[in-house]
């Protein structure tokens, strides 16, 4: 299998520190290009065209971020014009490859949905530069980035309606699922990105929240000193705890509807997770999971029930999901795949483990991971 950006980065051959940002990016929207063929793969059972549907998610993701940060970040930049036009041209071109897969696909699979999404994403900045921030209220605020999450939603949903085989009501509660998700990440991101959105002028979630107007400050310091010492980010929290509770909620609606056996399942997340890990992540297992936790994971796997459902466990409370703080039921969760066969099974418990290090090190999945992010930007 070759790896979803291969043809776009040879084509352009960007600088080092520019072809790191794409593979992070990667990285991080693989992550959904991951859900994509989850989901694909187990309602089709066509591994090659759960894997083409999801490198369209993750490619899109790169494109996007890339073309955001030429908008956002471009004035501070060293050697502006040639890393400008690095970011703007190996965006381009990813997008163009994304095109090009998507025309690629058999007649049968309807990719008319996806293509106006992808459209609606490349044109999502655009959008971002009608509101005013001065004028802003939270109403317009949350009403952007509900707009920026109901458009992945949108993708993947149709993505995964493309291949056929799920009902309206699973594909409804897939999109709230998609769109409560990419929700949450988003306002994270906007907390660690404050700075850049006082500075461009972007209305967001964080400046909402805050009484009084952060670009009146005269350094980004002391912007973002006197949002911390206010009382948004206890209002974020509060914002923040109804969106989980609502992720919550449309992930429990969602798992509700599938009815494929565990077994099903767990081959359909193995592939999925295979897929992420042997070309998408440009982070080897191995740098996250050493051989020796390998090894060990595999053993307790395939030994006695104690010692299986240890392993899960384990693997479990290191996922960046606090347990205690979520409504899944994490024990019966256990409970579900302990019986499963050892060696799928430890397979995949070590690539969800690379995928939660991943998640980690590379995306704020709590206030506090994103406000220690936006203290060390100062």
């Amino acid at each position: 299998m070759s790896r979803p950006l291969d043809t776009p980065l040879g084509q352009a051959d960007p600088s080092p520190a520019v072809r790191e940002t794409c593979e992070t990016y990667a990285d991080q929207g693989g992550l959904l290009g991951t859900f994509v063929h989850a989901l694909v793969d187990l309602e089709t059972g066509d591994a090659d065209l759960a894997e083409v549907l999801a490198s369209i998610p993750t490619n899109l993701f790169v494109t996007s971020n890339l073309h955001d940060d030429a908008i956002d970040e471009s004035a501070g930049w060293d050697d502006r014009k040639r890393r400008l036009n690095e970011h703007v041209t190996l965006g381009d071109l990813v997008f163009t490859d994304v095109v090009e897969t998507a025309a690629a696909l058999p007649a049968d699979v309807d990719l008319g949905p996806v293509l106006e999404t992808v459209r609606r994403i490349g044109a999502g900045q655009l959008g971002e530069e009608r509101v005013d921030p001065k004028s802003a209220t939270l109403e317009d605020a949350l009403a952007r980035v509900d707009a920026r999450g109901a458009v992945w939603g949108d993708l993947a949903t149709a993505l995964v309606d493309a291949g056929g085989g799920y009902s309206d009501a699973q594909l409804e509660a897939l999109h709230r699922l998609a769109t409560e998700g990419m929700v949450v990440l988003a306002v994270l991101d906007d907390v660690e990105d404050l700075p850049a959105d006082v500075a461009n002028g972007v209305a967001t979630v964080p400046r909402a929240l805050y009484d009084g107007d952060l670009a009146a400050f005269d350094s980004t310091a002391a912007a973002v000193e006197a949002f911390l010492a206010s009382d948004a980010p206890a209002r974020l929290e509060a914002l923040l705890a109804e969106r989980y509770a609502a992720l919550e909620a449309a992930a429990l609606e969602f798992s509700e509807t599938l009815d494929g056996t565990d077994a099903e399942l767990l081959a359909a997340v193995h592939g999925a997770l295979s897929w992420y890990c042997e070309t998408v992540c440009s982070v080897p297992v191995a740098r996250t999971v050493p051989e020796n936790r390998q090894r060990a994971l595999r053993a307790q796997v395939t030994g006695p029930a104690e010692q299986r459902r240890a392993a899960i466990a384990a693997v479990v409370a290191d996922a960046p999901i606090d347990p205690a703080a979520a409504t899944v039921d994490f024990d019966a969760a256990i409970d579900a795949v302990a019986d499963l066969p050892g060696d799928p099974l430890a397979d995949a418990l070590i690539m969800v483990a690379h995928a939660a290090a991943i998640i980690d090190e590379r995306v704020a999945t709590s206030l506090a991971d994103a406000l220690g992010t936006l203290e060390r930007r100062v």
